[in-house]
């Protein structure tokens, strides 16, 4: 950490620019330094290197979207990698599923339920095989969600990435006068680690299921 201040990397989907962040930097800002570098397209190795560089080999929290939540994987496999956010990520190949079962830092899977580009089962497959992640499906996304529903995963990625890669109680956040903007209920098809955190850390932005099955549960920012 620089000057005790966390940072946060910010991987943009091939064919985009670092532009696609434009409304997380602001956000993600108030808590994190943010990098968010514009990548070279179709050289999976040269944009490793230049994020690399980037981070001087500092640790960080990674937020990948589309190949760019490739990228994470592959940074991640390599070491220095605390938290991971993917953005309907296809898989990368430098991490097969006892490179993914070794991840031991909270991951973040969110996913538009109607993503044609790289559909839920990549998802499905990937929550599988981390054991430390846990997928958010979203109705009526489909694979653009930075574009389509930035409002609603922005406030929650920087509460995930509080609560999980900073380890904050929900007070420290936020003081006595914070208050959502709204409600938004997404599926969860792991249950959450911090569900079983104590009171004073639990993330009230969470709320249980009243059913007996854990594997669903019902989340609200």
């Amino acid at each position: 950490m620089s000057d005790g201040i966390p940072l946060v990397l910010l991987l943009h989907d091939e064919g985009r620019s670092s532009e696609q962040w434009r409304e997380f930097v602001p956000i993600l800002g108030s808590r994190f330094r943010v990098i968010a570098p514009d990548l070279p397209g179709g050289d999976e190795r040269a944009a490793i290197e230049l994020i690399r560089r980037s981070l001087g080999g500092e640790p960080c929290g990674v937020i990948g979207h589309g190949t760019g939540g490739s990228l994470a994987q592959a940074l991640a496999a390599d070491g220095g990698v605390e938290a991971m956010v993917l953005l309907d990520a296809p898989r990368t190949a430098a991490a097969d599923d006892g490179v993914l079962a070794s991840f031991d830092f909270p991951v973040l899977l969110l996913w538009g339920e109607d993503d044609e580009v790289v559909p839920v089962a990549v998802a499905e497959e990937l929550n599988d095989a981390i054991a430390t992640s846990t997928l958010g499906l979203l109705p009526g996304c489909g694979h653009d969600l930075t574009d389509e529903a930035p409002a609603t995963i922005a406030p929650m990625i920087l509460e995930y990435l509080r609560a999980r890669y900073l380890r904050e109680p929900h007070h420290q956040a936020h003081g006595p006068d914070h208050a959502h903007d709204g409600v938004v209920r997404i599926q969860l098809e792991r249950r959450p680690p911090w569900v079983d955190l104590e009171d004073d850390e639990r993330d009230d932005w969470f709320v249980p299921d009243d059913t007996d099955d854990d594997d669903d549960e019902e989340a609200a920012p």
